[in-house]
């Protein structure tokens, strides 16, 4: 299939009127780390290219009111190092620093990350564990949907292909509140993750507040995991409590492979990592650490 057209816009309302002449045939690009190799793979095929590189005003992060906007546009790299980022949610900086080489991170984007859908995607269960939602645009109007109900299957979303997604809105953590991301790979560094999960603790006094996890690359989407999130909440950290957790957490991920060749492994290191999460929460909250 040819390349009809390819159009880089300066803003939105130019963008999503290019995209709303032929949606079902236009690709949208982002970074570009999986689309250009897809395209010149042929693994994906497109009439016509909307560059999002221009649109300035989705790669920007910011504080509003008691959430976090990020710019869908923005990079690994700058998720990394914002201080707005580390300061109230070191759980996505951490998660961000995770992705790739240092090449991918300041090219690839977080919405780019979202709306490829891959399996192993890192920003995605740190997103959710957040209680993330993303803002759609059409020329229609616009949406906000939690991202949990973005991915819907491999490589597939729920966004509309007549819809840009501009924002990433992250309510700001309680106070009190600690967060951990593990990601296992094959080696220590540029490895698509084997499994990612991220925990977000809120603490009262001693008990547990609230708790979100989820997972990642153990499915074929990133999802919650909310056997674990009721399990905690109002108890004390404890060994025999995160004994609990990570037996709960080791069927969850049995029960979603059902009889995969990796079933056995996945299983095992989902209880190692967020055995390894909860070991981080509880050198930071004697540490003093918290948001």
């Amino acid at each position: 299939m040819k390349i009809l057209d390819y159009a880089k816009p300066q803003d939105l309302e130019e963008a999503l009127s290019f995209l709303s002449k032929a949606p079902e045939a236009t690709k949208i690009l982002a970074g570009g780390t999986d689309l250009i190799i897809q395209l010149r793979s042929r693994e994906t095929e497109a009439e016509y290219i909307l560059d999002l590189g221009g649109l300035e005003e989705l790669k920007q992060i910011r504080l509003e009111g008691e959430n976090i906007i990020l710019g869908s546009m923005t990079t690994f790299t700058q998720v990394e190092e914002d201080p707005i980022i580390r300061k109230h949610v070191p759980v996505l900086a951490a998660a961000a620093g995770s992705v790739g080489s240092p090449q991918i991170r300041n090219r690839g984007t977080v919405g780019g990350n979202i709306a490829n859908a891959a399996v192993a995607a890192d920003s995605v269960p740190a997103l959710m564990a957040l209680d993330a939602k993303v803002k759609l645009v059409s020329t229609a109007g616009e949406r906000v949907v939690e991202l949990v109900e973005v991915p819907v299957g491999l490589n597939k979303t729920s966004i509309r292909r007549d819809e840009i997604l501009t924002e990433i809105i992250i309510p700001v953590p309680k106070e009190n509140t600690l967060g951990a991301f593990i990601k296992i790979g094959r080696r220590k560094a540029m490895a698509i993750a084997r499994l990612n999960l991220a925990l977000q603790v809120t603490f009262e006094a001693d008990r547990i507040a609230s708790a979100r996890l989820a997972l990642g690359a153990v499915g074929t989407t990133a999802y919650r995991v909310p056997e674990v999130e009721e399990l905690l909440a109002g108890q004390v950290l404890s060994a025999e409590l995160v004994d609990k957790a990570c037996k709960t957490v080791n069927e969850v991920v049995a029960n979603k492979l059902g009889s995969r060749p990796t079933a056995p492994y996945k299983k095992t290191i989902a209880a190692a990592a967020l055995r390894r999460a909860f070991a981080r929460l509880n050198a930071a909250k004697e540490g003093g650490a918290g948001r």
